[in-house]
């Protein structure tokens, strides 16, 4: 009997708990801006945001009904190259959370496919097969894998078939309190992943157009807009490859 009366005392307590740290946490997201420097108010983050996502809706009609091609070169290395990429099949998801009751968007995800002319095959000796593997995983690439073995069953190579679809992702990730929106790009211009970090009064229209212009190949100019996530002073372009894959989308 004291023991179950102490449990239900203990989680009386952590209830007491998370509540007084979640009204903390929503008190400091809900500062004003003049007590955080030039971070905008979280209502006035969360209008723009919506404003960028009606944007990108209307962005992705559009280039799912033209499907142009795309001016980037998508390489793998090794002289395999994915010919004449093309867009198709974008779509916009959003997800919220609530500050002080009131729902805000926290994140924003485009997801789109790239397909080219024609699938990719890839012969593979023994001894590579796994860092064939591991390097298509980590671009988000699905395959098939057949095994050439000589007459007595040993391998003599692997030939990798890679569907003509590289999958794609922008995601813009809010974070209200700071003010800072980190776009991350997967496999936009090239097979890899680089995560830019805007301040929130920066999203705004040239930039949601800069954003098509590098998907589309046209120019950099959106790369050029913000310093990579941690580097507020710039830097070279670091590289970290991760799997591509389409998660839950809420409108």
């Amino acid at each position: 009997m004291l023991t179950q009366e102490a449990s239900i005392r203990e989680m009386n307590q952590l209830g007491t708990l998370l509540e007084e740290l979640r009204i903390r946490y929503e008190a400091a997201a809900h500062e004003p801006a003049d007590d955080r420097g030039d971070v905008e108010t979280f209502e006035a983050i969360d209008a723009r945001m919506r404003k960028a996502f009606r944007w990108l809706e209307r962005a992705m009609t559009y280039l799912n009904g033209l499907m142009p091609p795309i001016e980037h070169k998508f390489d793998l290395g090794y002289g395999y190259v994915f010919d004449s990429p093309r867009f198709a099949d974008g779509s916009v998801g959003q997800h919220e959370r609530c500050i002080v009751g009131f729902p805000v968007l926290h994140q924003i995800d485009v997801y789109y496919e790239i397909s080219a002319s024609k699938p990719l095959v890839i012969e593979v000796v023994p001894g590579w097969v796994s860092f064939a593997a591991k390097t298509l995983d980590a671009f988000g690439l699905q395959y098939a894998c057949r095994r050439v073995e000589e007459s007595d069953g040993v391998l003599r190579k692997c030939i990798f078939s890679v569907p003509p679809l590289i999958p794609a992702r922008v995601s813009f990730r809010i974070d209200h309190r700071s003010g800072l929106v980190s776009v991350a790009l997967a496999n936009v211009d090239r097979l890899e992943r680089v995560t830019l970090e805007f301040q929130s009064s920066a999203i705004d229209e040239g930039v949601l157009e800069d954003l098509v212009g590098l998907m589309l190949g046209r120019d950099s100019a959106f790369l050029r807009r913000a310093p990579l996530a941690g580097m507020h002073g710039g830097g070279e372009r670091s590289i970290a490859y991760a799997p591509v894959e389409r998660s839950g989308k809420g409108q």
